[in-house]
């Protein structure tokens, strides 16, 4: 008899256990699939910031270099050369200077009142 039940048992125990299989493989891929996308979110994060920093600091480089290449080039220390002397305007009124009223003598300015 305790064979019987054991069977019994045994044959009504298995299927109930195989049912709860699938969904705790259900929930433990799904939670594993979780962890795996956050760690590769985290990585390529990581791996993005690394990348920006060493570009950074390329740029830098670059940008300082070409700086100190122009201060040490030649061709910035030189003073400009003085510029050509402009040609001569020739005056509007090619006349001489004569007086409007040729008669008329100008009032002395000794300063008398």
């Amino acid at each position: 008899m305790k064979l019987h039940l054991l069977k019994l048992l045994t044959f009504l125990l298995v299927p109930a256990l195989w049912s709860c299989g699938p969904d705790k493989e259900i929930v433990i891929k799904e939670k594993v699939a979780e962890r795996v996308n956050d760690f590769v979110r985290k990585k390529k994060e990581e791996c993005r910031e690394s990348l920006l920093q060493s570009a950074e600091h390329i740029v830098d480089s670059l940008l300082l270099s070409d700086a100190q290449a122009s201060l040490l080039d030649s061709l910035t220390r030189l003073r400009p050369g003085r510029p050509f002397q402009p040609a001569p305007v020739p005056p509007i009124d090619s006349l001489t200077v004569q007086p409007i009223f040729p008669n008329v003598r100008p009032a002395s300015s000794t300063g008398g009142g």
